[in-house]
């Protein structure tokens, strides 16, 4: 199934867009960011990023020669493309994230598709990019002194340490909410609500005249009756 994003890298002045299949975290961004510049500190040329990014796999490493799109991190989305996948983000669900790396702008910003209902409260994050880079050094860093290499544990540690894990949890509390208001169950008991309020008022009604009455004499229990000495 995947959890399928678009990335728009903004460099020199261009934009570029690829798809990437499993791309939707916090930490894909700027780990392939971070895998691209170091690539491109060793490539002669000085090659764009934009370039690096086409020819990144699953494990970051560079492949001159792109292997089949199954195994390359990216796929770029041709200029007349992009609107098809803007509707695609807007009216579904199908893209969880839409992210931007302006590397001139030293801007991350992550957009999470209100349309999928895990997403649908947790809005929009920026950082700046150079900020963000520190980030991943060190958690590498870290990953490396304690043997983690697995993305997903990694993963697990970048969200803990950015505080991302608790609007995670509070996004998919607030789907589970939401589902629970929308399922069979809900609307049941605010059925049985409504019966009990409109019986309550039913109740209130049928009292009201006894209440009048009583005020006005007609229903007063008679005093006790004594006798006459």
């Amino acid at each position: 199934m995947g959890n399928r994003a678009v990335y728009c890298l903004k460099e020199a002045g261009k934009e570029t867009h690829f798809y990437a299949h499993y791309g939707a975290n916090s930490l894909s961004p700027l780990l392939r960011l971070w895998q691209a510049m170091e690539i491109q500190k060793q490539l002669p040329g000085n090659p764009a990023l934009a370039h690096i990014f086409g020819h990144l796999d699953y494990d970051g490493g560079y492949q001159e020669g792109r292997l089949p799109d199954g195994d390359m991190f990216f796929a770029r989305i041709e200029p007349g493309e992009v609107g098809a996948y803007e509707d695609t983000y807007a009216k579904g669900k199908q893209l969880e994230m839409w992210i931007t790396l302006d590397v001139e702008e030293n801007q991350c910003i992550l957009e999470y598709n209100p349309n999928c209902p895990w997403y649908h409260a947790m809005g929009s994050y920026s950082i700046d990019i150079d900020k963000g880079l520190e980030n991943v050094r060190r958690l590498l860093e870290y990953g490396e002194k304690n043997g983690i290499t697995d993305f997903n544990e990694l993963l697990a540690v970048y969200h803990n340490s950015t505080g991302l894990t608790e609007k995670l949890e509070d996004a998919r509390a607030s789907m589970r909410l939401s589902e629970y208001l929308d399922s069979p169950q809900a609307e049941e008991q605010r059925h049985r609500y409504r019966e009990m309020l409109e019986q309550e008022d039913k109740d209130q009604a049928a009292q009201r005249p006894i209440e009048e009455g009583s005020e006005s004499g007609f229903f007063l229990a008679p005093e006790p009756w004594t006798m006459p000495t």
